[in-house]
């Protein structure tokens, strides 16, 4: 099948399947023209304002079936964003997902799309769907937070916090990943996502959260110690770069 994959900005990413859309942490930046007879499924990781915009929950539902699938983490800030639309919860398909709970949802053509929400190192959740054979992992602000100047236990807790909420995906085949590649991490930028290719099987893997620096790609590139011939990493160029990809 093939799927097409846009950068929208930031963590913000369209993935355009047959039957559906799936739009992850959109808080800003011009989408695609969207077919009116697809579902979309709106993803929320967190509440960060670099994640969750409140217009998402009124530019998409007037001309198409939309579904919003949102931590539990920003339930207050959902709330809030009704209220002051003048909009009751319940004019709204939403589902509060909690962390370390999976959920069932439908691609409003009879197929399940089903999501586990793992906990983040940071907020909210980190998302993982199965849908028709194939998977695709959406880290939100799940990452190995290490900082440069932060005090080291601290440092050490945040990657053992880290590598045990991966255990989840050890060993999986993950058809698409979006993990985060953070220039503010100086010399512990590549470290998160080059664990990450050390325990799970990825096709096809694209940098995020990168604040538009995207001269990072080709640090990674030459620092990666697990990235093979196996992965295709997508250097990200520009918001609204789209890919075409067979799976």
């Amino acid at each position: 099948m093939t799927v097409t994959v846009t950068y929208i900005t930031h963590s913000g990413f369209l993935v355009e399947w047959e039957d559906c859309y799936m739009l992850f942490d959109y808080y800003k930046g011009p989408l695609p023209t969207l077919a009116a007879e697809k579902k979309l499924l709106v993803f929320v990781s967190h509440s960060h304002p670099d994640h969750f915009s409140p217009a998402i929950l009124t530019q998409f539902t007037a001309q198409r079936e939309t579904e919003y699938i949102i931590s539990t983490e920003a339930k207050s800030a959902v709330r809030r964003a009704m209220r002051e639309a003048g909009l009751a919860m319940d004019q709204r398909e939403i589902c509060f997902l909690p962390t370390w709970a999976d959920g069932a949802f439908s691609d409003g053509a009879g197929d399940s799309v089903q999501v586990y929400a793992l906990r983040s190192t940071d907020a909210g959740a980190a998302f993982f769907l199965e849908y028709k054979g194939k998977s695709l992992y959406h880290a939100g602000d799940l990452h190995w937070w290490s900082w440069p100047g932060e005090p080291e236990e601290e440092n050490q807790q945040m990657i053992a916090d880290y590598k045990q909420e991966l255990e989840y995906l050890r060993g999986r085949h993950i058809h698409l990943a979006f993990d985060p590649l953070d220039p503010r991490q100086e010399g512990d930028m590549c470290l998160g996502m080059d664990y990450l290719l050390s325990i799970a099987d990825i096709d096809h893997l694209f940098p995020m959260h990168t604040w538009e620096e995207y001269d990072v790609a080709q640090r990674f590139l030459s620092e990666a110690k697990h990235l093979t011939a196996k992965t295709v990493f997508h250097p990200l160029e520009r918001p609204g770069r789209s890919w075409a990809i067979e799976l």
